[in-house]
């Protein structure tokens, strides 16, 4: 059977992917896979109205020229380019403003996606990177929301929720500390009481736990900038020269690494009462990971609140691009033409 070339776009909360493949009966040969930081969410929780700054417009709307020229440097169809939008632009006032634009100066058809849609998504990817076998849990993060889900034995797809991302998380902090997110971008340094009130709030806001993810077997998936990629790096297992290596060869990893809660508690006590500056000096503040220092502790917290609420024993996690792969194999979204939404 002939292959075919596509690309896939995940414009999500905390930064754009793109993924170009040749698929072939739900296999996958990467020929490129970028994921550039364009921090809607933190943006959006920052700002006084609701909406999206004119600043992070015109940073999505340049990361978006810049990819759709990848496309056409690899011969990629206009119509085998499908994307879609997340949490975010469901939220922001002028998110669908936004979108119309990116039609309407690029000729990219954005689709926002449901969370439903999102935990799918997220799943067939997981699926394909740890394998798809009974009890396959995946758990896929991003800027302001989070899905986890599993295929029951029906075949019907159960999923565990939440809006929580690095925006809202950093916000909670900055709030704990008696300040305003918009007037106060980082929470460093954190005191520890503060940290352990972020955690003890967060645990409150999530919903019960259902009995299929206790102690369950969690294949977690992101990129460069995920919570489960900072924290591996905070673990000392090295990701950052994986990914300067795969961004080279134009490739992504899908090697695991394991991450537990106990491993999380011991990289805050590190983490907690350093500067910014103090920060930068670390591994996951450095290289092509760039994680802003501001970020790092609001995202290891909220890690390990969902691992401890939700009595997780292990994470592996698997390194993506979004939920791109998911993307590249469903051959209904690229059916037809996408309308921007």
């Amino acid at each position: 059977m002939a292959s075919l070339r596509r690309a896939a776009f995940d414009i999500g909360s905390g930064a754009t992917k793109l993924v170009i493949a040749d698929v072939t009966e739900g296999s996958i040969q990467e020929l490129f896979a970028r994921e550039v930081p364009v921090p809607f969410a933190v943006d959006w929780k920052q700002s006084s109205d609701g909406n999206l700054s004119s600043a992070i417009q015109e940073q999505g709307v340049s990361v978006l020229r810049s990819l759709l020229q990848e496309c056409d440097d690899r011969s990629v169809a206009v119509h085998a380019r499908v994307a879609v939008a997340t949490e975010v632009f469901r939220k922001a006032g002028n998110g669908k403003a936004y979108l119309e634009r990116v039609f309407a100066e690029l000729a990219l058809p954005v689709r926002v996606l449901t969370q439903d849609e999102e935990a799918e998504l997220g799943f067939r990817t997981a699926a394909a990177l740890a394998g798809s076998g009974d009890g396959t849990i995946c758990w896929d993060s991003g800027g302001a929301s989070f899905q986890i889900t599993t295929r029951s034995s029906s075949g019907a797809l159960e999923a565990y929720l939440g809006s929580l991302g690095t925006g809202v998380v950093t916000s909670m902090l900055v709030e704990i500390q008696g300040c305003s997110f918009a007037e106060t971008p980082s929470p460093n340094p954190v005191r520890a009481e503060h940290a352990e009130q972020l955690l003890l709030d967060l645990k409150r806001t999530l919903p019960a736990t259902p009995s299929w993810l206790r102690h369950g077997n969690v294949a977690a998936i992101g990129g460069p900038n995920s919570m489960f990629c900072v924290a591996c790096e905070a673990l000392g297992m090295g990701l950052s020269k994986q990914s300067e290596e795969a961004s080279a060869e134009g490739e992504s990893s899908s090697c695991h690494f394991t991450i537990t809660a106990q491993a999380i508690r011991d990289v805050l006590l590190d983490v907690i009462g350093k500067s910014d500056d103090e920060l930068l000096q670390y591994a996951f503040c450095q290289g092509q990971l760039r994680e802003p220092p501001a970020f790092i502790l609001p995202k290891l917290i909220l890690l390990l609140a969902v691992m401890e609420h939700c009595e997780m024993e292990k994470v592996f996690f698997y390194k993506t691009i979004g939920s791109c792969p998911g993307m590249l194999i469903s051959d209904e979204m690229f059916a037809k033409p996408a309308a921007a939404s």
